[in-house]
């Protein structure tokens, strides 16, 4: 009798595959959204391109503006599908500068292409001079190629907070993955 009320029980009380109701998060996993999920995912991502290196000097002393290639590594935390948060670096190769930063991430996915704004804190450190710390805004647009690969084009310029004006208009293509 015992069994048998159990086991009827289970069965009365048994979600049927594909529901989507009931309580907020209880679809997932039921075949309810399948492209969203629940918990954070990490990403890595390699980014090549140019940067254009500026500087307006004070007083008689002439401007400065090369450009150069551009090289760097980021590792982020996708929050939400929306949100992440990523550290990275970047060496701009003829002038010696590394970047540092920190910062977000607000993203916007439409199938095939995932757009994106950021928004971060650097660490502009030139072999010749003093490291200062900069505010860098940008954007870009990627093309999911599966579900952990991601290929893309991005734009940022780099406020350096400086004696001297100094900008970094940096373009690149960037490849991510997602683990």
């Amino acid at each position: 009798m015992l069994a048998l009320s159990i086991g009827l029980g289970s069965v009365a009380f048994a979600v049927e595959p594909g529901r989507t109701d009931g309580p907020e998060g209880s679809e997932y996993g039921t075949g309810g959204y399948g492209r969203h999920r629940s918990g954070g995912t990490f990403f890595v991502e390699g980014l090549f391109g140019a940067a254009a290196v500026g500087i307006e000097s004070p007083g008689p002393a002439p401007d400065f503006s090369q450009t150069d290639l551009l090289g760097g590594v980021e590792l982020g935390y996708m929050v939400e599908d929306w949100l992440a948060f990523q550290a990275g670096l970047a060496h701009i190769a003829e002038q010696n500068i590394n970047l540092y930063s920190l910062g977000m991430r607000s993203q916007y996915d439409m199938q095939p292409f995932s757009y994106y704004f950021s928004l971060g804190a650097e660490l502009y450190s030139p072999d010749a001079g003093d490291s200062q710390f900069g505010l860098v805004p940008g954007a870009g647009v990627e093309m999911m190629l599966g579900e952990r690969l991601r290929a893309g084009l991005s734009y940022q310029h780099d406020f350096v907070l400086a004696d001297q004006s100094v900008g970094i208009d940096r373009f690149a293509a960037r490849v991510q993955f997602r683990f």
